[in-house]
């Protein structure tokens, strides 16, 4: 057998396997875990399945390395040393994350802070026995509540003593962003990506179809709505996740870093955008600003939002775009 031959023969196997591998369907592949105080979940489908499994451990060890970092109640993470010492190195991309909380918190004039730890202590909130502080009480926190003094050079955080950070309110959308990277970087074309409640999508769903995201409603069992999306990512902040109630009002954890009070004229808060981090953060701050004044900003900056907030005893809807 010439050369040429073999050669023809090598071509034809090759186009034979090609062909045969484009023609198989891709399977489902999932992770689960318990990560940043939530139910984690990752849907995707791939077809090779070696390939799946190892990057559903690229997966794991991506999320577990960014819990480790950014977990409040961890007394190893990175974010507690900072809490203690006032100062900590931190690696690039959560460099970048502390960078992107305080454009947040400038686009926001600072309802987004990730130095409202003090708030949530004196509020009860991490104790699982919420109450009414004082008003001195909460001067005293609000004291030691302010973006604006967190100082990030190069690979270096610093705080000022007293102040103590708490990243909650943007580490799931950042995590969910992370994984999104790594499926992307792995040519993944359809997945659902949940990091406790954080929604990011990539491309549409096993049946050619935008993905279908739920709202809870905010007052009653089930869902209030559904929304199809592609390629984007879906944050919700509601006054019913965490929350107490003294007679008739609730009093929910989101916290105006201004006045020290929960936010009350919301019920809940879906915001769309491509960037789940940014979805995450932006959520929480229009929460606080009440329903008309959220509806306005996010048009302001072409962002969907959708508002659920309680007038004379009835869930009343509004959303732009």
């Amino acid at each position: 057998m010439n050369r040429y031959r073999v050669f023809s023969l090598i071509i034809i196997c090759f186009a034979i396997t090609l062909i045969t591998s484009c023609g198989v369907p891709p399977k489902d592949y999932s992770y689960s875990n318990f990560l940043f105080g939530a139910q984690c979940n990752v849907k995707f489908q791939f077809i090779h399945e070696e390939r799946a499994r190892e990057i559903i451990a690229v997966l794991d060890m991506e999320l577990t390395r960014l819990d480790s970092l950014l977990n409040y109640f961890s007394d190893k993470s990175l974010v507690s040393e900072l809490n203690r010492n006032s100062r900590v190195k931190a690696p690039s991309d959560i460099i970048y994350l502390f960078t992107l909380s305080d454009s947040v918190s400038r686009l926001t004039n600072g309802l987004f802070d990730i130095s409202i730890a003090p708030l949530l202590e004196i509020w009860g909130f991490y104790h699982g026995e919420p109450s009414i502080p004082t008003a001195d009480a909460i001067d005293r926190a609000k004291s030691f509540v302010d973006y604006t003094r967190i100082q990030i050079t190069r690979d270096s955080i610093t705080i000022e003593p007293g102040m103590r950070i708490d990243l909650g309110g943007i580490a799931q959308g950042f995590a969910a962003d992370r994984a999104a990277d790594i499926l992307r970087q792995n040519h993944v074309k359809s997945a659902i990506i949940d990091i406790g409640g954080e929604i990011l999508t990539i491309g549409q769903s096993p049946n050619k179809r935008p993905w279908r995201v739920g709202i809870r409603n905010p007052r009653g069992a089930g869902l209030i709505e559904t929304i199809g999306i592609e390629d984007f990512a879906v944050s919700t902040s509601g006054d019913y996740e965490k929350f107490f109630t003294v007679g008739n009002e609730r009093f929910p954890h989101i916290l105006n870093p201004h006045t020290g009070f929960p936010a009350k004229e919301f019920a809940s808060v879906t915001v769309l955008a491509s960037n789940a981090a940014f979805a995450d953060a932006m959520s929480t701050a229009t929460a606080i600003m009440g329903a008309t004044r959220s509806i306005q900003f996010l048009d302001s900056l072409g962002i969907k939002g959708i508002i659920y907030y309680e007038r004379g005893g009835k869930l009343e809807r509004l959303s732009n775009r």
